[in-house]
């Protein structure tokens, strides 16, 4: 017999909203990491699922006339309640909405009975039987949930099992936990629990047939008395569907039974892969991050859920400056309007719920703001010298001064007068130092938030100071007065060579 049965029902949904959406969960955590308010979550609310319960344990043994009860716990009515036997040669069950019957209203959740009979005749057809009695519960909104009991009718050599968890079609990795209910109604041998797994080309495939546990390497065996809980190292599995089988294992077949849960093995986490730039200027437009590339090796990337987070650390703590999360964020765009060196955490999980991280550095290098001044409306070149115009004060604007978008605003200008600051705004007016000489050096630094700075110089020259010759003419007149100087004396020298007096010899 290859069957699957659930009976805990509060588990079934916790495990279905956790494993269907292992992103929620993820994001979950991430987001409890990084706020510390108390939050009001799910598990706070008030449980609506309903409770099927029954009279009797699993094993019970019945003889003649079959008479099983249980009792359905829910908010409000339900809609639809039927039940089935098998195995059986044909449809065994039926629809017992109309036979619920009130028992407790004692609380927020009303109790109502259910009991089916069947005679000695039909009893005596089914019998003997190692029997699955199921009972399915629909709500109004249309969701269903089952619960199982195993009975032994007359002298049934068949044993029995329940897989309570893992649930068909659950996501799995690494240890897995395996529990149920398993029993032999007779034994002359030690009774046996054998667990294994087949791999299966997909979810059809998946205990699509009976596996033979002789040809099967085994998760783990037990010697089984009820109630069972075994973990299972499942990290040497593949990725992909498998048939996870438990067998009352019995050679001979007599006792034998076995039943197979599909399971979805991911023991292999996303493999990332980030495009993106670690240089950038501040200001020159938005840095593009892209991994879309990133995949599941088996699995693929269609159900990949995305979560990025940017920080800076030099901004206080470690807060995020961003989040972005989404099943179709396999890209961001971030501004550069901010220097400073970033890091960008990006978390993928698969559909599985196996995540991968991968940090990206990258620095956005601040502008140096670019100095611009003038002087009584005349533009201010750099190491240049400048006389000012008769009066006592001047008008200096540096409020054309440039940087990039996000620090224009911001910019400080700084006035200094031999390298001493003296004023402070991009608009002011100067006025002669008092005990400055004729000369001083006038020198702005445009300041933006990162501190960083540009600078112009200019030598300023007193209105009524006396002009110096230019150093051109003092050369060209020195130049004139030597080559003066050196025709006098040639003059002079060829003179006093015509005075000498020339003497006759004597003969």
């Amino acid at each position: 017999m290859i069957s699957s049965s659930t009976h805990e029902i509060h588990y079934m949904l916790a495990r279905a909203i956790l494993v269907r959406s292992p992103f929620v969960l993820v994001a979950m955590l991430v987001v409890a990491s990084l706020f510390t308010a108390v939050t009001t979550t799910a598990a706070d609310q008030p449980d609506d699922i309903p409770l099927i319960g029954f009279d009797f344990e699993n094993g019970h043994y019945f003889n003649g006339s079959l008479e099983i009860s249980g009792f359905v716990e829910d908010e409000v009515r339900p809609t639809k309640v039927q039940w089935r036997l098998e195995p059986t040669d044909g449809p065994l069950g039926g629809d017992i909405t109309s036979s619920l019957e009130v028992i407790d209203t004692s609380s927020s959740r009303t109790s109502w009975a259910w009991s089916i009979t069947l005679d000695d005749s039909d009893a005596e057809a089914i019998s003997p039987c190692t029997c699955y009695v199921s009972i399915t519960v629909q709500s109004e909104t249309g969701d269903i949930w089952e619960g199982s009991r195993v009975m032994f009718l007359g002298d049934t050599s068949r044993s029995a099992i329940i897989v309570d968890s893992p649930e068909p079609g659950d996501w799995v990795h690494g240890f897995i936990s395996v529990s149920g209910w398993s029993m032999y109604p007779m034994t002359w041998t030690t009774p046996e629990l054998r667990l294994f797994a087949k791999s299966a080309s997909s979810s059809i495939d998946a205990c699509s047939i009976e596996a033979d546990s002789d040809m099967s390497a085994h998760l783990s065996i037990i010697i089984p008395d009820g109630e069972f809980s075994e973990s299972l190292n499942i990290s040497g599995l593949s990725d992909g569907w498998h048939s996870l089988y438990a067998e009352n294992y019995d050679p001979s077949g007599v006792t034998y039974s076995q039943e197979c849960i599909p399971i979805q093995v991911n023991n292999l986490a996303p493999s990332i892969s980030i495009e993106g730039p670690e240089h950038s200027l501040e200001g020159a437009g938005d840095l593009f991050f892209d991994a879309s590339a990133t995949d599941d090796p088996v699995w693929g990337r269609e159900e990949l859920h995305y979560m990025w987070v940017l920080r800076k650390p030099s901004h206080s703590g470690q807060t995020p400056l961003q989040i972005v999360m989404g099943q179709d964020k396999g890209t961001l765009t971030i501004p550069t309007g901010s220097s400073g060196d970033y890091s960008l955490t990006l978390v993928v999980t698969d559909s599985g719920g196996i995540s991968s991280t991968m940090v990206k550095i990258f620095t956005i290098q601040n502008v140096i703001p670019k100095a611009k001044a003038s002087l009584d409306n005349l533009p201010i070149e750099n190491g240049t010298r400048i006389k000012l115009s008769p009066g006592s004060e001047w008008m200096l604007d540096a409020s054309l001064s440039e940087d990039s978008e996000n620090d224009q605003v911001g910019l400080r200008c700084v006035w200094k007068i031999d390298h001493q600051p003296v004023y402070e705004g991009c608009i002011r007016t100067l006025s002669w130092p008092s005990g400055a000489g004729d000369e001083v050096i006038l020198t702005l630094d445009v300041i933006d938030d990162d501190d960083d700075y540009g600078s112009i110089s200019v030598l300023l020259v007193h209105p009524e100071a006396s002009e110096p010759l230019p150093y051109p003419l003092i050369v060209l007149v020195i130049s004139a007065l030597f080559m003066l100087s050196a025709i006098l004396l040639r003059y002079r020298s060829s003179d006093d060579s015509s005075s000498i007096p020339k003497w006759k010899s004597d003969e």
